[in-house]
């Protein structure tokens, strides 16, 4: 495939992301929100292995719209989770530990890409499709998992006392200014709570900053094993490269959160953080290209930043907006919306291409 093929393919699934994320919520408020996180799961791991099969750029930018679709909601259902179950003043730093598995996944996957190379041609099958096969299989059976035995809301819960179940409720509840009615899983959102999100201007603002912060983030997260083969690393050697950004980007990750948590504190955190990412790519952009360790210094300096900033900006939103349905879907409107940066670069750089050329 061709460069071109190859950000059509990065892109097309981000702007399914975004067709579907408000959809998704919907879908999420009927059927209950562990299992849609189940259904997703189970979805997005069958959909991922039959990308080891795809055989040219319109395959895969088919299977990468459905991945997208599939995937739509299962991040902000996460969030939306954690949202039902902590007190804003505890989220902060949960948030953190999720961003930090899905930092540690991508880690792992630079360490396991580099395994997968030496498995070209074992049973027929090339390196790439043993990855997807490898990776996408087990999700299969954690979506089941997920549907067994992860419960819904607290009220619900089995290995909890009634009284026990009632204090945290109400907690929860006072806390977040919710109703009771709005504890009822399968209850479909009405049209003004659909379209508050529309009403409020802080909205609009934390939908900027995702935009900028997916931007770069999504772009990094696909492109890096390609940028530091950029830098004059081999390609097994810019596999095993993309590790330690990945790893310090975790460390940093858990103590803004912790800082974050700890001080109940968010905006400062957060500006600190894109303004550290901004350092990182500034410094990237301006090396020279044979300054190779110094641009990977910077590459894990721009991971610290907007790594560590994306759960804080979450945290701040959820800690800002009141009403569980609500919130549900500023979630929902601002994830999708920050998907426009992660399906604006790669086209830039199309462009960019074509005029350089």
């Amino acid at each position: 495939m061709s460069d071109y093929e190859v950000h059509w393919a990065v892109s097309i699934f981000f702007l399914a992301y975004l067709i579907f994320e408000i959809p998704s919520n919907v879908l999420m408020r009927y059927l209950g929100l562990t299992s849609y996180l189940s259904l997703s799961m189970i979805s997005c791991g069958s959909i991922a292995v039959g990308m080891a099969f795809v055989t040219n750029a319109r395959e895969l930018m088919i299977v990468r719209a459905l991945l997208g679709m599939a995937q739509s909601g299962y991040f902000p259902g996460i969030i939306i989770y954690i949202s039902w179950w902590y007190c804003k003043k505890q989220r902060t730093m949960r948030l953190a530990i999720v961003f930090t598995a899905a930092i540690t996944a991508n880690a792992l996957n630079g360490l396991l890409a580099y395994c997968f190379t030496f498995m070209k041609h074992v049973g027929g099958l090339k390196d790439w499709q043993w990855m997807f096969l490898l990776e996408s299989a087990p999700i299969i059976p954690l979506g089941i998992v997920t549907w067994l035995f992860l419960d819904n809301i607290p009220n619900t819960v089995r290995w909890l006392k009634p009284s026990d179940q009632q204090t945290l409720t109400n907690c929860l509840l006072q806390d977040a200014g919710v109703s009771m009615n709005e504890l009822t899983q399968n209850r479909i959102p009405s049209c003004q709570q659909i379209f508050c999100v529309f009403n409020d201007w802080r909205i609009y603002m934390y939908a900027v900053i995702a935009m900028g912060n997916y931007a770069v983030t999504k772009y990094l997260t696909a492109y890096l094993p390609s940028l530091v083969h950029l830098m004059g690393y081999r390609p097994a050697e810019a596999h095993l490269l993309t590790i330690p950004p990945y790893t310090i980007a975790c460390v940093s990750c858990l103590l803004v959160g912790y800082s974050s948590s700890r001080r109940n504190e968010h905006v400062y955190h957060l500006v600190s953080c894109l303004l550290v990412a901004l350092v990182g790519f500034v410094l990237w952009i301006t090396l020279p290209v044979n300054a190779k360790v110094v641009m990977y210094i910077s590459t894990c300096i721009a991971c610290c930043g907007m790594f560590s900033a994306f759960p804080l900006l979450l945290s701040w939103l959820t800690n800002t907006i009141n009403g569980r349905t609500e919130t549900a879907m500023a979630i929902s409107f601002i994830m999708g919306i920050g998907q426009i940066g992660g399906i604006v670069l790669p086209l830039v750089t199309i462009f960019l291409c074509l005029g350089l050329r």
